[in-house]
């Protein structure tokens, strides 16, 4: 029995509408299996790797690369049964190179490696046991197949956040030297070209960025202005950021904290983004008010705290959730948030962790000079805190002038479901942990 199954674009993050198909890495006739990647898809805020959802053959491409359609367009079909057989260009029957490699020993690194970068395995010596194939000896075969930017079978090897920001900034990819494993193009490789681009050049260069159009100022002093255009992750956030301003009555609650006695007690080794974590998971307990989304009309209120991080990047800012951070342990918590962290800012979250999140916190305090500063709520959550650098200021104390360190807390709520006892309330709830913390 034949069986046909959709390859559908998903939801890759909260109140996606539309997304972009970037590239397809199989073709027409080609055999997948279940969980290999298929395409490359941009959602609101991040690229991320399509995966069959059935053995089979790709029985037809239905929308082509570099396309915008809406969530639930169905991209491709595979064709899985009796039938399934994996079919070239040329209609010769049977034999492909996934096929053919099937049948060779091979480690399941290596043979995943070789169906991710077009490698016939029975063409590739084998080094191991009984002439076992091994993830070096694929590696090999891509560097003899390999030019001097990684490019097998004609595609660049680089990783999707990589494809994206060269796709942002009208770069091509193969034009660009890979300095990684394999001649892959890393980040460095291309933010490197955009560095040398940015640099003046004699009129008889080329410039790899694709020329902007340039308008004359009227001011009058001769100056140029270039019209930059937007990444989709940065209309999101223009999108979605009015919105939450125009339709969310936001007000402010600040404080001072102390949090001298806090850091003697934070054991050796965690940083303290952790202890802001963790004092945030605590004062929700306290407050549940604030742990909450309004959509439609409606108030939801959750039981676990799905805690968002903000994090920016060289081109916007991303909210990873850390789901169920009420369960982690102050140490659980250092160790998850920076996973959590170095996978946003390397392009590899998973969809279910760009979305969901019931509050929001943002931390400029890696930047000693900002103070204070008050945040826009990230819809359809009610509340956000903002915290400012955590330093060394003169504080008023038993009468006297004393050298504490604190840090400015501001919550930006919105007034249509909270009112502004209750932030006071979890500001209250945040010191109270914070003073009680000993580690």
């Amino acid at each position: 029995m034949i069986v046909y199954t959709d390859i559908v674009l998903p939801n890759v993050g909260f109140g996606m509408e539309e997304g972009r198909l970037i590239a397809w890495l199989k073709q027409p006739g080609d055999q997948v299996r279940k969980g290999e990647a298929v395409a490359e898809v941009e959602g609101d805020k991040t690229t991320v790797e399509l995966e069959a959802l059935a053995d089979g053959v790709l029985e037809a491409v239905l929308v082509q690369a570099d396309t915008l359609v809406p969530v639930g367009t169905v991209l491709a079909r595979i064709r899985s049964g009796e039938a399934a057989v994996a079919v070239s260009p040329a209609a010769a029957p049977v034999s492909s190179a996934v096929s053919a490699s099937d049948k060779v020993q091979a480690s399941p690194v290596a043979r995943r490696m070789a169906q991710e970068q077009g490698i016939n395995l029975r063409q590739v010596p084998g080094s191991g046991p009984g002439g076992r194939i091994t993830r070096q000896d694929v590696e090999t075969a891509i560097s003899g197949q390999a030019g001097h930017n990684g490019s097998t079978n004609g595609r660049v090897l680089a990783a999707p956040a990589v494809r994206k920001l060269a796709r942002d900034h009208q770069i091509d990819l193969t034009q660009v030297p890979g300095t990684g494993k394999n001649g892959r193009v890393t980040r460095a490789d291309v933010e490197a070209l955009l560095r040398d681009a940015a640099q003046p050049a004699p009129a008889h260069q080329p410039v790899a960025v694709a020329d902007a159009p340039v308008f004359a100022s009227p001011s009058g002093y001769g100056d140029t202005r270039q019209e930059v255009s937007l990444s989709t992750m940065r209309r999101t956030i223009a999108r979605r950021l009015s919105a939450s301003m125009q339709e969310m009555p936001h007000f402010y609650v600040s404080a001072e904290l102390d949090f001298t006695n806090a850091l003697r007690a934070l054991p050796a080794g965690t940083g303290i983004n952790a202890l802001l974590l963790h004092l945030t998971v605590q004062a929700l307990r306290d407050v549940p008010e604030l742990n909450a989304t309004y959509e439609d009309g409606h108030l939801y209120r959750y039981e676990h705290v799905n805690l968002a991080i903000a994090v920016a990047l060289p081109d916007g800012l991303m909210t990873p959730v850390l789901r169920g951070a009420d369960d982690f342990s102050l140490s659980g918590l250092a160790n998850r948030s920076r996973d959590l962290i170095r996978r946003t800012r390397e392009g590899k979250l998973r969809p279910e962790e760009m979305q969901g999140g019931s509050f929001t916190i943002s931390n400029l305090g890696v930047i000693p000079q900002i103070d204070q500063f008050t945040a826009i709520i990230n819809p359809p959550q009610v509340a956000i805190l903002a915290i400012g650098a955590v330093k060394e200021r003169p504080v008023a104390l038993n009468g006297g002038l004393h050298v504490r360190t604190t840090a400015h807390l501001t919550v930006s709520a919105d007034h249509r479901v909270v009112d502004g006892m209750v932030s006071a309330r979890f500001i209250e709830a945040f010191d109270t942990h914070l003073q009680a913390f000993n580690g």
